[in-house]
């Protein structure tokens, strides 16, 4: 077996870990997730520059600003599903 896909295999478990703990946390859960998904987009970002033309840090720049969109437009979704 490649050691790539090893590792590969063992982050994937690690992160779900992470995850799941970060959901079963009482006090700010939001908070913590935020951080590990921008976590996760920061220590992606050389890897998808591989890829792509542009800088790492604009990659990642992107996505935070991406993620952060989505965020807002949700949570404006249920507010306003919640009005009506």
């Amino acid at each position: 077996m490649d050691y790539q896909i090893l590792l590969g295999l063992l982050l994937l478990v690690g992160l779900a870990y992470y995850f799941r703990q970060a959901f079963a946390s009482q006090k700010n859960r939001t908070r913590i997730v935020d951080l590990l998904v921008v976590g996760i987009i920061l220590f992606m970002s050389p890897k998808i520059h591989v890829f792509t033309e542009p800088d790492p840090l604009t990659i990642a720049g992107l996505f935070v600003f991406a993620y952060a969109w989505g965020i807002l437009i949700v949570e404006k979704f249920w507010e306003g599903y919640k009005n009506n």
